[in-house]
């Protein structure tokens, strides 16, 4: 497994970023957004529709990792999940975007329900998905290559979900087009991207999983689910990654969500602004890539995780007091941003695959997907309560629907949620990596112990002793 991976199998792995992160960043963006400017939903029954879809994302997350680690095909653990999620995951994300003439309550619970349809389909990709990447090569330096890849891919996702649909919506509306209808477009197009990216991802990925996985695996039941998520919060390494992992997911939740509202309100621009300023993040974080990349490999992944976060979480308090009054401005601001963006995402899961070998050496289990999920759940919780905190505070702000324009108190309320809290909680994301006992040189080590273990040879515990768990 520590041979070098060919470019074709990188690419089939990689291609299916383009679908995650297509309908990931769309929603995230997005619906909050539609449902208060077009669909007539309150803010705080927004935020509390997007807080419990979330929080239901966030429930099922383990179990669906649970499952994934037990599940037992001819096809792999992993590819019939990502199989079965596809048509859930499509459908739902362009029906959450209609604008549906029903009574107020008929027309929440038809957003909350089919918010929830969608959050369980994207997890039940989501997790074998990112999982998968942990069994494709066991060599650091080639999962931060297949990260990289990833995430080209996933910045091309990414603007397929942030300038791709601002631009349809500007574009439509231009042409006479109600809004509604315009959004309802820009969603399909993004469900029709996502689904045909991550098909393409399980056709080209036959093979190659590792099917001695699935020997002896144990019975499923609640006790054993249980213990498995008790055996996860003993790891300090583990903790500590998701507790970084939370804080980064509290910012992008409120930033990504918050910059319609600031480019509307407080910039008084239109979509296309949006578009140019996210089509701007996703260009300079797609060239941001392979420095970030290059700087592992000198340093390790843990400097320059905690560099880039903590100078992006500056910029972002900074920016609190400089007046984004122009699409060039706010460029910049998301270029600097994109810098820990950029380094979050090429690096989370290879300190994830980290903790997935030195949970198989310690415990000699493989709980890829159980250690994916708890981490998504954790991840997905921090964005229900960011997501609850921007509809209470837009609603105590004095947050008006269907006005053009709002109050002093509103207006700074958006500029905070897009600035300074995202920015303290993105600091705070890189000093918990800054205490991670995974370095780079002892997982080197630590792996190729495991390798030798696996194949029943000798092997020495020199150079990674202080990660032996004592039992």
């Amino acid at each position: 497994m520590k041979e070098k991976l060919k470019t074709r199998d990188i690419l089939a792995y990689a291609v299916g970023s383009i679908g995650d992160s297509t309908v990931y960043n769309f929603v995230l963006s997005f619906f909050s957004f539609f449902m208060t400017t077009v669909a007539g939903v309150s803010p705080a029954v927004a935020g509390t529709i997007i807080s419990i879809a979330i929080a239901w994302d966030a429930i099922t997350d383990p179990i669906i990792g649970y499952l994934v680690d037990h599940s037992k095909s001819k096809y792999g653990k992993r590819r019939p999940w990502i199989l079965s999620s596809l048509v859930p995951m499509g459908a739902s994300l362009v029906l959450m975007f209609l604008n549906v003439n029903f009574d107020q309550t008929e027309k929440n619970l038809y957003y909350l329900v089919l918010v929830l349809v969608f959050w369980s389909g994207y997890t039940a990709f989501n997790i074998p998905y990112y999982s998968f990447g942990s069994v494709l090569t066991e060599s650091d330096s080639e999962r931060v290559k297949l990260a990289a890849y990833r995430e080209v891919l996933g910045y091309v996702g990414i603007f397929c979900a942030s300038s791709v649909p601002t631009f349809i919506v500007g574009y439509l509306v231009k042409k006479g087009f109600e809004n509604g209808y315009a959004w309802t477009i820009a969603a399909t197009v993004a469900a029709v991207v996502s689904t045909v990216s991550i098909f393409l991802m399980w056709k080209f990925t036959r093979g190659k999983e590792r099917m001695d996985e699935q020997v002896d695996v144990e019975k499923i039941s609640p006790r054993t689910f249980v213990r498995n998520i008790i055996d996860l919060t003993k790891m300090k390494p583990y903790l500590l990654i998701i507790i970084s992992a939370l804080m980064n997911n509290v910012c992008m939740t409120l930033y990504n969500s918050s910059l319609m509202y600031y480019v509307t309100y407080n910039m008084g621009l239109s979509e296309m602004a949006a578009s140019t300023m996210f089509t701007c993040m996703t260009v300079v974080s797609i060239v941001l890539i392979p420095f970030v990349t290059k700087a592992v490999e000198k340093f390790s992944k843990g400097q320059v995780y905690v560099s880039c976060v903590v100078f992006s979480g500056l910029c972002m308090i900074l920016a609190k007091f400089v007046h984004l009054n122009s699409v060039f401005m706010g460029c910049v601001y998301v270029v600097l941003v994109g810098v820990g963006t950029c380094a979050y995402w090429m690096c989370i899961f290879t300190f994830l695959y980290d903790v997935v070998d030195y949970d198989a050496f310690n415990h000699n289990k493989t709980r890829d997907g159980i250690i994916m999920s708890y981490y998504s759940f954790i991840l997905k919780l921090g964005g229900s309560a960011a997501a609850a905190v921007q509809g209470v505070l837009l609603a105590r702000s004095g947050f008006v629907e269907a006005a053009a324009t709002q109050s002093a108190s509103t207006l700074n309320a958006i500029e905070s949620m897009f600035t300074y809290i995202p920015g303290i909680c993105l600091i705070l994301s890189g000093m918990a990596i800054a205490f991670t006992p995974l370095q780079d040189k002892k997982m080197d080590a630590l792996r190729s112990a495991l390798e030798k273990r696996r194949k029943g040879e000798e092997y020495s515990t020199e150079g990674f002793e202080s990660l032996i768990i004592k039992k």
